[in-house]
């Protein structure tokens, strides 16, 4: 005889209501809603796939779930322009004042970033502004950048940037 299949874990329901009707282990979802309450208001039939080590691997259910907006926005932190970019970036730069503003989640303002030269080899590297620490892009090398925001390198303060960074 041959050894038994593993067969992938039951999908673990995350809304309340019924989970929708297909075979175990199927990637099967209903279309229709789960239920109906009062007001209009559905019950999603909403569930995460489990993979068989305990990771989540996905979600069933998530042609409910709308998109993220196709064109996110933010406002420049330095002139208050509203710029348009593309889903997923990190960075976007002003096309007013040229300034560089970080993506944050969570946040319609652009962060303020810092470039910091590596102390290696010499690339630009370019971070948000508070992180302690910045990866360099080119040869890996983790630099500690809190000497940043030591007394009199902050902005605000009339001190020139630190030597080896400069704050945008």
């Amino acid at each position: 005889g041959g050894a038994a299949a593993a067969r992938p874990p039951a999908p673990r329901p995350c809304a309340p209501g019924p989970a929708p009707p297909h075979a175990p282990g199927s990637m099967a979802s209903s279309s229709a809603p789960a239920a109906e309450g009062r007001g209009g208001a559905e019950a999603l039939a909403i569930f995460f796939v489990e993979s068989p080590d305990g990771l989540i691997d996905g979600i069933a259910g998530a042609d409910s779930i709308a998109p993220p907006p196709a064109n996110p926005r933010l406002w420049c932190h330095h002139c208050n322009v509203q710029l348009e970019f593309t889903a997923g970036a990190s960075y976007v730069q002003c096309f007013h004042c040229h300034t560089m503003n970080a993506v944050l989640s969570g946040s319609q303002l652009g962060g303020r970033t810092m470039n910091m030269l590596c102390t290696v080899c010499g690339t630009s590297n370019l971070a948000p502004w508070g992180t302690a620490y910045v990866r360099c892009g080119q040869c890996s090398t983790v630099s500690d950048v809190t000497h940043v925001y030591s007394a009199g390198a902050g902005a605000g303060s009339g001190a020139a940037p630190a030597r080896r960074g400069e704050i945008c």
